[in-house]
Order: C-alpha cells, then sequence, then structure tokens
C-alpha cells in the first residue's frame, strides 16, 4: 500500500526540519557527504533528492517517494537518522500527525 498524503505531508515536513536543523548546527553540505567543494546550506529539497532519494534508490530500488510503503519510509529513516546522528551529532524525530 502506498504512502497516504498525510504521510507524504510528513516526509517533507521531516526533510525541512532536518535541513533546518543541520544549517542552525552549521553542518553544511560539504560535512555531511564529504564534498570538497563550496560551502552550501540545506534545503528542504537536497535533503529529499541527496539524502532521502538515493538511500531510497538503494533500499527499496523505487524511484518516487510516492511509491514507498510506511514501513519503507521507516526504514529508511532510521538508516539516514542514524548516519546523521553520527556525523553531525543531530538527530531530527520523524513528525507526527500532531505536527501536520
Amino acid at each position: 500500500m502506498k504512502i497516504s498524503p498525510e504521510q507524504n505531508g510528513a516526509l517533507h515536513l521531516y526533510f525541512r526540519l532536518l535541513a533546518e536543523a543541520m544549517n542552525d548546527a552549521g553542518y553544511d553540505l560539504q560535512h555531511v557527504i564529504e564534498q570538497k567543494t563550496v560551502s552550501v546550506p540545506w534545503t528542504e529539497r537536497m535533503v529529499k533528492e541527496i539524502l532521502f532519494r538515493e538511500l531510497m534508490k538503494v533500499m527499496t530500488g523505487k524511484e518516487s517517494t510516492t511509491q514507498l510503503t510506511s514501513h519503507e519510509i521507516t526504514r529508511i529513516y532510521e538508516v539516514m537518522n542514524r548516519h546523521i546522528a553520527e556525523v553531525c551529532g543531530l538527530s531530527v524525530p520523524f513528525p507526527s500527525e500532531d505536527e501536520l
């Protein structure tokens, strides 16, 4: 079963919250993925495309977040959250229904 519009909203809210948390903590793109280029602040879209979507493709073989199940989103979030915690010392909880 594909994700609901509410789950998709929570996913995008998480992208925005993580981007804000990494920027507030001073972690730019080059720090998280070890790029040796220009320092670029995070955006919601960058979190989705560079972090989440790449993990999604590797872990599920799917190309679109709309194809994901709730269980797949949880698994991808856990891997991504663990990596960000290890690299940046940040952990952003996945949004609840109340936050939507």
